[in-house]
């Protein structure tokens, strides 16, 4: 069953921009590859958020010691009697009376009538305090008596005393009533010893914090880039296994782009997300909690807020996708104008071309210009609107709890750290406006990446596994015809031949007659539109492509070189090379010579692309490459037009003696190469014409004796 190719054009019309949860799902589930060193990552940052919120904390006690004649102990007392109670508690110091701000329903003050703004004492004469310290210290204590001191209750003494059953002391209630009890505060002296507890206690909460705060970023930043690495070897292990008609349809330049400038914005985006959108969320969460502690009101800001910036956080996170995503294209075009501008500098210069190659290039720069400025200009805008909504939201509270204060129904000391959480909640937000903005910008990049990891790879058009033997009957092309994708006319119609184990055909015809074509065809770099290939009556498509490919040696007309060394080069694809047959390979194709010459001989780099070579060295040395593989099948592609007389004589020699027992294909201009043929295939304008010896041909096709008469003749090397 065949499988559809596909094929995309980064340049196609894009659907309208929205969030797309499956890229942010695989960007995830990629980084979730390394799950070691994220989850200590997590876990240091879990430990800082929580220890912030710590710090955060810090401010209530402090507020407490400076601000507040009560003290932290005294408050400590109070809150503690007021949870036995089953109510809220302020001390009334002038009236020496307790007041009730709120009271639990199931509570025994509520069931004897007292509600917010009533007050009672103790019946005994004990003051407050006193009578506060005592409810909250002694933990053995069941039931106290009050005395309500309301005016309708006082009528007689009996109606204002109430028998109150106590809850009974928490640990954690002990625990804080014991660390209070080491800090006294009553005097200035221990006042300020108190305080320097605190701050002492403060700035090693806060070493400690940010500590785990770069364990936790150093932790995530290896899991992250590992993750990365591994993607990027995905993607350039598909890449290498796409099928050529992806690649006739998509710039090289916009392949590379996406290794470079879309792996960065995904790894920039996780990074981000796994160190700030986790730590951000947690710390604010962990700050709301302890503002809820204080004082639930709170909750308002919150309400009023995050509906808004949730529509910000939308909104422009919608228009930094699309304008990221055509940023990244316009990154493709720019290497692409850069690629093509170096590596053709010689004929750039010879032109004298290079203020049309200076324009060109700016043309592209412009554009990228433009999405440039519009990422800044989204990214300027989302820290202060979010800013702006959160000061007047924080404003409101503040204006509403500072009456609360005027009133004496909130401490001096929780509006102070009220405000001090507002900030600690604002920041996380404000910072997470940043961080939306950056993922949004990596699941452009992502689309991209995923888009070619997920493209058809070549041997999955057609679902086989059966190995290929090596040939020994024939090579059949039945009726094939062939169009590239997007051409109008066919590159073959209708070719039928059949070559013989052993033989030695060469493929004449005029340039662009499809000779190149039918060698992609054998190698199964395209598929047919019509027609089949057969290897010894089997069809190519039934077995897999590497077992295929295996078969055939190939020596292209443009030779290449990797910037690797000789003898890499000579035994490319092979695991372990073998020294020995390296250097025979090098020696049956005249390369030995010039590679020994090369200081480093065998294991000398040559540069990129083998720039350090002539033209000459390289088609000997991409010779040497086809010999060593030593397969049955042979294929030459103009292998010896850039090599001089001798040279080519020597090749020439090598190619009969290797070529014995062996299937060989050989497309040349040059008549001294075709007369070594066997027998001769006259193609034109995508058709086979004639084929047979080089008499046979000069005597009875025109076409063949016209192309003697002028190319094949005008080729013929010299001496």
């Amino acid at each position: 069953m065949n499988k559809t190719v596909l094929s995309i054009n980064a340049r196609a019309d894009t659907p309208k921009e929205k969030l797309h949860p499956r890229e942010f799902r695989r960007m995830v589930a990629v980084c979730c590859r390394y799950p070691g060193p994220l989850l200590i990552g997590l876990f240091c940052t879990t430990v800082f958020a929580g220890l912030h919120t710590v710090s955060i904390a810090a401010a209530f006690p402090i507020f407490k010691v400076l601000l507040d004649d009560e003290g932290v102990d005294a408050w400590a007392a109070r809150v503690v009697a007021g949870e036995r109670i089953g109510a809220d508690l302020v001390l009334d110091d002038d009236a020496d009376e307790i007041r009730v701000t709120s009271v639990e329903k199931e509570s025994d003050l509520y069931r004897a009538g007292l509600r917010k703004g009533d007050t009672f004492r103790d019946p005994g004469g004990r003051s407050a305090k006193e009578f506060l310290y005592d409810i909250s210290h002694d933990d053995r204590l069941e039931r106290v008596v009050v005395v309500r001191t309301e005016e309708e209750a006082v009528a007689s003494e009996s109606q204002g005393e109430l028998t109150l059953t106590l809850h009974p002391v928490p640990t954690s209630r002990r625990v804080l009533l014991r660390a209070v009890g080491l800090t006294p505060n009553d005097t200035p002296e221990q006042k300020l010893r108190t305080l320097t507890y605190i701050l002492a206690g403060l700035v090693v909460v806060i070493l400690v914090a940010n500590v785990f705060r770069y364990l936790g970023e150093v932790w995530i930043s290896k899991g992250i880039l590992r993750s990365m690495m591994q993607l990027r070897t995905e993607l350039f292990a598909r890449t290498l296994r796409l099928p050529m008609s992806y690649f006739a349809s998509q710039k090289t330049a916009d392949l590379v782009g996406r290794f470079i400038q879309d792996m960065l914005e995904i790894q920039r985006g996780m990074l981000t997300l796994f160190s700030k959108f986790i730590r951000e969320p947690l710390s604010a969460a962990l700050v709301l909690a302890f503002a809820f502690y204080l004082d639930w009101r709170l909750t308002l800001a919150v309400v009023v807020v995050a509906p808004v910036l949730a529509v910000i956080f939308w909104q422009i996170g919608r228009r930094v996708k699309k304008s990221n995503k055509k940023l990244l294209q316009a990154y493709g075009e720019m290497i692409d104008a850069l690629t093509t501008s170096l590596q053709n500098l010689r004929v750039v210069k010879a032109y004298t071309a290079e203020d049309l190659e200076r324009k060109r290039l700016r043309a592209v720069d412009l554009r990228v210009l433009k999405q440039q400025i519009k990422l800044v200009r989204f990214k300027a805008f989302v820290s202060p609107a979010v800013e702006s909504v959160s000061i007047v939201a924080v404003s409101f509270l503040t204006l509403w709890l500072a009456k609360q204060v005027l009133n004496q129904e909130l401490d001096i000391a929780t509006f102070g750290t009220l405000g001090i959480a507002l900030s600690g909640l604002f920041n996380p937000i404000r910072r997470i406006s940043n961080v939306y903005v950056r993922v949004q910008r990596s699941t452009a990049g992502a689309q991209r990446v995923f888009q070619v990891i997920d493209s058809v790879v070549e041997g999955e058009e057609f679902d086989v596994k059966v190995e290929m033997k090596p040939l020994k009957r024939s090579i059949e092309c039945r009726h094939v015809s062939f169009t590239y994708p997007g051409a109008e006319t066919a590159a073959l119609s209708d070719v039928s031949f059949t070559i013989q184990h052993g033989e030695t055909v060469a493929l004449v015809g005029p340039n662009g007659c499809g000779k190149t074509t039918l060698v992609s065809l054998l190698l199964r770099m395209f598929i047919p539109s019509s027609g089949e290939i057969r290897f010894d009556g089997v069809k190519i498509n039934d077995v897999s492509l590497d077992s295929l490919r295996r078969q055939i040696s190939l020596v292209t007309q443009e030779a290449v070189v990797f910037g690797t060394t000789p003898a890499e080069n000579i035994a490319y694809g092979a695991d372990s090379p073998d020294p020995d047959r390296v250097r025979d390979a090098a020696r049956r194709a005249s390369a030995a010579e010039f590679i020994e010459a090369i200081p480093g001989g065998y294991d000398a780099p040559l540069g990129e692309r083998g720039t350090t070579l002539s033209g000459g060295q390289r088609q000997r040395l991409a010779i040497a490459r086809a010999i060593y593989r030593d397969a049955p099948i042979l294929i030459f592609d103009e292998a010896t037009s850039q090599v001089d007389a001798e040279s080519e004589r020597e090749i020439q020699r090598a190619i009969r003696e290797f070529s014995k027992n062996r299937t060989t294909i050989i497309i040349a201009h040059r008549l001294s190469t075709i007369q070594c043929a066997d027998r001769i295939i006259a193609m034109e304008a995508g058709r086979v014409i004639d084929s047979g010896t080089h008499e046979e041909l000069l005597e009875r096709c025109e076409m063949y004796r016209t192309l003697c008469e002028t190319q094949l003749v005008a080729a013929q090397p010299s001496g």
